[in-house]
């Protein structure tokens, strides 16, 4: 919640919050829809991990493992050199952050099935909840301080 406060208090505080930098937001809350279809599959893999009474191979811990990588990859692929704004930089390089922490937490391998199916599914949990509790709510702050207009949001995370 700390942390929390934090980043709030540093994206209102950050930036000028010119026309510049608010088209920048739009474009970035725009390039952001493309990630959905990894949301998706990180909501599949969690019901799926979840479903009581369900047998889980370690192909299933394999693809979900791909996943993050692949996730975490594409995150990293876009460039943040073009941006001014010192706050929406930062939020990206959050969010690379968290993709890329929850890439390392599915990697341990230690333990037998149900030990890793408990491991990957708490990476999975840990990237949804940074994405949909830290990095989107600031997402909206930025749009809220630098006044975009129109109905922008971050994506909705899939259920």
């Amino acid at each position: 919640m700390k942390n929390l406060a934090i980043l709030v208090l540093a994206l209102l505080v950050g930036g000028c919050g010119g026309k510049e930098e608010a088209s920048e937001l739009a474009a970035y809350l725009k390039t952001l829809q493309r990630f959905q279809p990894f949301n998706q599959q990180v909501q599949r893999y969690i019901n799926f991990f979840e479903a009581p009474g369900r047998p889980v191979s370690q192909t299933e811990i394999e693809g979900a493992r791909t996943l993050l990588a692949e996730y975490a990859q594409a995150v990293a692929t876009l460039s943040t050199a073009s941006i001014k704004g010192d706050d929406l930089r930062e939020a990206h390089n959050f969010y690379l952050l968290t993709c890329q922490h929850a890439q390392q937490l599915s990697a341990d391998t230690t333990g037998g099935t149900r030990q890793q199916i408990r491991t990957v599914t708490f990476a999975l949990h840990t990237l949804r909840a940074y994405i949909t509790g830290r990095f989107y709510p600031g997402l909206e702050v930025m749009l809220t301080h630098k006044e975009v207009k129109g109905d922008l949001q971050p994506p909705a995370w899939p259920e």
